[in-house]
């Protein structure tokens, strides 16, 4: 098997600044996708409910499920707690990813194989938190208790425990950061794939 690999991002400094400083004092948490049944969004929603105020949950993307989100967002109050942000270019989404305390992608489907966006925030050195979907590759991408958590489809209770978990405390937060960043060394680079390819191509001529 030769896992996808991706050169790894790097965030604009001056306008991940920016963002950090828009949501100065709390922790953030990124959601990147199309706003369609199988990424799952509205159980993100859902536990941003469970989550005290010091959590901000942005979400970037466009699709069709926008108008159900932001019902549910005005229904539950969360109206300064989840931000759905829309189209995102990739300088913004790499500022983002550079920005944020961790990312969260919450799926439900297999639909969602790999979820390349998980290796970006790994790639930055960002916890997930991302569901066990059967069937999927999902939680075998996010390496559990290493690069993040993997929770059950669906349950927004279990997405806001684990969100807590990993940013309990510092030092809890820095391991999984540590962890993500070297799942992404070992396993997803760019640079790996390449040799892996080339190493199989090699072994039948």
């Amino acid at each position: 098997m030769v896992p996808i690999g991706i050169p790894a991002l790097q965030p604009d400094q001056e306008l991940t600044r920016s963002i950090t400083e828009r949501y100065a004092g709390r922790k953030l948490l990124f959601a990147l996708g199309c706003l369609v049944p199988y990424k799952g969004f509205e159980h993100l929603v859902e536990a941003a409910a469970l989550l005290p105020d010091e959590y901000v949950v942005v979400i970037g993307g466009t699709g069709p499920l926008r108008s159900n989100l932001e019902h549910a967002i005005a229904e539950r109050g969360l109206g300064g707690k989840v931000i759905l942000a829309g189209y995102l270019s990739d300088q913004e989404v790499g500022a983002y990813f550079g920005a944020c305390t961790m990312f969260c992608f919450p799926s439900v489907q297999k639909t969602e194989a790999f979820g390349i966006v998980q290796l970006e925030a790994m790639s930055v050195g960002k916890p997930i938190v991302a569901t066990d979907i059967p069937g999927s590759g999902v939680s075998w991408v996010n390496a559990h208790g290493v690069s993040g958590l993997n929770v059950p489809v669906g349950d927004a209770q279990a997405l806001a425990d684990a969100i807590q978990q990993i940013s309990s405390t510092p030092e809890a937060l820095s391991r999984f950061a540590q962890g993500a960043q070297q799942r992404y060394q070992d396993t997803f680079t760019h640079d790996k794939m390449v040799e892996s390819t080339i190493r199989i191509y090699s072994s039948i001529l």
